[in-house]
C-alpha cells in the first residue's frame, strides 16, 4: 500500500521498494506494541493533507484507526545557507557529509527511537479511558507517534545505506521496558499505566519533543530540517493533551476538595493534590534526564556541524552559561561558554515554559481558597544521568545528608496511593460522560473561578 506523502516517492522507485519492504514490518510491531483494542471503532481523527503551510496541512474525519494511512510529509525551510556553526554560510546539504554521519545517525536513530517508544509506554491506556474525547486523543496521539517514526525512517533508509537499513529494522527490535533489549532513552523506558501519568507525560514528554524537534528545524542536513518542520505543526496538540488534561485533573479535585473541606478526596472520586504532587515529582527528574548531560560532547559536536541548537540562541554560543559538575559525591557549579552547555539551555528554557504554566494552576487555587500550591522539583532533585545522578537532593535543589535516600522516596506515590489512583480509572465512554476523577472537557482551573466570581 502505497504511503502518502508530498516528497514524490512515487519517482524514487528504489526508495519505494525499501519503503514497501519496511512498511510490512511496521505493521506487524503496531499490531503486536500497539494498541489492541478500539481499532475498528468510529473517531474523530486529524491526517496530514500534504500541505506545506501552517493553516490546511490536516483535516479531521471520521475514520477508524485502522483506516489511518502512516505518512512522509516534509515542509521547505527555506533556508539555502547553513545558519550556524563551524560551516555557516554554505550551502546546506542534502546528502549527509562523511565526517558527521555517525554523529547525525545516531541522532536520527534517537529520535525515531522515542516515538516507538511513546506507544508502547501507553498502550493499555485504552482499558481505562475516562471519555470518549480522551479515547480519540490518545489514539490521535498514538497515530501520530507512529507518523514520526515514518519521518525519521524515511532519512534513515533515504541517506544511510545498509547502517539505515540495519537501524531502521532496530527500531522495531527494541521494546519498551524490555530487560534485554530496551528503548535507548531510560524515561521511555517507564510504562504510563494510568491517565494521571499519561497526561504528566505528555505535559512534560512531548514538550520535550518539542524542543528537540525544533532545534533541528534549522539544521545543516536539510531533509532533516524539512521534516523536522513537518513534524512542529503535530507535537503541540500532544503538549496540549497533557496539559488540557492536568487542568481537568486539577478543576475536578478542586470542586471535590471545596465540596468535602478536606484534600483527601480519594473516597469522593477525586484524586488528592499531594498525590498529583507526587506524580509530577516522579516524572518530571525523568524528563529533565531527557535533555542529556550538562556538558556534552555530543550536543557541542551537533552544534559545531550546524546541526542543532535551542532556540533564541543566535549568538548565545561565547555566553558564559552557568553549569553544575560532578565533584566526587557533590556537585560544584562551573561556566562554559553557551555552545558547550546547550542541553542545559534547553532543558531551562523548558523548564520555565513548564512553570509558567504551574504558576497558573497556582494562580487560580488561590482565587478559589483551596491551600494547595504545586511546584516543579528543582533540575538536580533526583536525577538519574548528568552530573546530580544518584546524588539525594530535594525538592529546592540542596544536597540531603548521607543516607538520605530514603527521605528522597517519600517524594514519589506510595503503593497505597498507586492502587487509589488506578482503582479510579474505570472507562467511561458514554457520549456525554467522564469518569469521576476528571471534569468535562470545557471544565477548567480557571472556569472554576470565572463561575465563583459571577456569583
Amino acid at each position: 500500500m502505497p504511503l502518502p506523502n508530498n516528497i514524490g516517492l512515487d519517482g524514487q522507485s528504489q526508495l519505494a521498494r525499501q519503503i514497501a519492504s519496511y512498511q510490512t514490518k511496521f505493521y506487524k510491531w503496531w499490531r503486536e506494541r500497539g494498541p489492541t483494542e478500539f481499532l475498528d471503532r468510529q473517531m474523530r481523527i486529524r491526517r496530514p493533507t500534504g500541505s506545506v503551510n501552517g493553516v490546511d496541512w490536516a483535516e479531521y474525519s471520521s475514520m477508524r484507526p485502522d483506516e489511518y494511512r502512516w505518512g512522509i510529509f516534509m515542509v521547505p525551510t527555506g533556508q539555502d545557507a547553513i545558519a550556524f556553526g563551524d560551516h555557516q554560510g554554505k550551502k546546506v546539504w542534502e546528502e549527509v557529509p562523511g565526517e558527521y554521519r555517525t554523529l547525525l545517525l545516531q541522532h536520527i536513530c534517537v529520535q525515531a527511537d522515542v516515538e516507538n517508544a511513546a506507544v508502547e509506554q501507553s498502550r493499555t491506556l485504552t482499558q481505562t479511558a475516562p471519555s470518549e474525547p480522551d479515547l480519540e486523543n490518545v489514539f490521535q496521539f498514538f497515530l501520530e507517534e507512529g507518523r514520526h517514526t515514518w519521518s525519521m525512517v524515511h532519512l534513515l533508509l533515504a541517506h544511510f545505506g545498509a547502517d539505515g537499513v540495519v537501524e531502521a529494522e532496530a527500531l522495531l527490535e527494541r521494546m519498551s521496558g524490555d530487560p534485554k533489549n530496551p528503548r535507548l532513552l531510560e524515561a521511555f523506558n517507564y510504562p504510563t499505566e494510568d491517565w494521571l501519568s499519561h497526561f504528566m507525560w505528555c505535559f512534560l514528554a512531548d514538550r520535550v519533543g518539542k524542543y528537540q524537534i525544533q532545534a533541528v528545524t534549522e539544521s545543516s542536513f536539510a531533509p532533516l530540517a524539512r521534516a523536522a518542520k513537518f513534524m512542529m505543526f503535530e507535537e503541540p496538540l500532544h503538549i496540549s493533551f497533557g496539559a488540557v488534561g492536568l487542568d481537568r485533573v486539577l478543576a475536578r479535585t478542586a470542586e471535590v476538595t471545596l465540596r468535602e473541606g478536606t484534600l483527601e478526596t480519594f473516597a469522593a472520586g477525586a484524586i488528592p493534590f499531594p498525590v498529583i504532587q507526587r506524580y509530577l515529582n516522579y516524572w518530571a527528574p525523568k524528563v529533565f534526564d531527557l535533555f542529556g548531560n550538562d556538558d556534552s560532547e555530543r550536543s557541542h559536536e551537533l552544534f559545531r556541524a550546524g546541526l542543532r541548537r535551542p532556540r533564541n540562541f543566535v549568538g548565545g554560543e561565547s555566553q558564559i552559561v552557568p553549569i553544575d559538575a560532578r565533584v566526587g559525591d557533590r556537585v560544584a557549579v562551573t561556566e562554559v561558554a553557551g555552545e558547550w552547555a546547550t542541553n542545559a539551555i534547553m532543558r531551562r528554557q523548558f523548564i520555565a515554559e513548564v512553570q509558567t504554566q504551574v504558576d497558573r494552576w497556582n494562580a487560580s487555587l488561590r482565587a478559589l481558597g483551596i491551600d494547595f500550591q504545586l511546584r516543579l522539583p528543582h533540575e538536580r532533585f533526583s536525577r538519574a544521568y548528568g552530573p546530580c545522578a544518584g546524588l539525594p537532593f530535594d525538592l529546592d535543589g540542596k544536597l540531603l545528608p548521607r543516607g538520605a535516600a530514603v527521605k528522597a522516596a517519600e517524594y514519589f506515590p506510595t503503593s497505597r496511593e498507586l492502587a487509589n489512583v488506578r482503582s479510579l480509572m474505570q472507562r467511561e465512554l458514554t457520549p456525554g460522560q467522564f469518569a469521576s476523577w476528571i471534569s468535562p472537557a470545557a471544565t477548567r482551573l480557571n472556569s472554576l473561578v470565572q463561575g465563583r466570581s459571577a456569583e
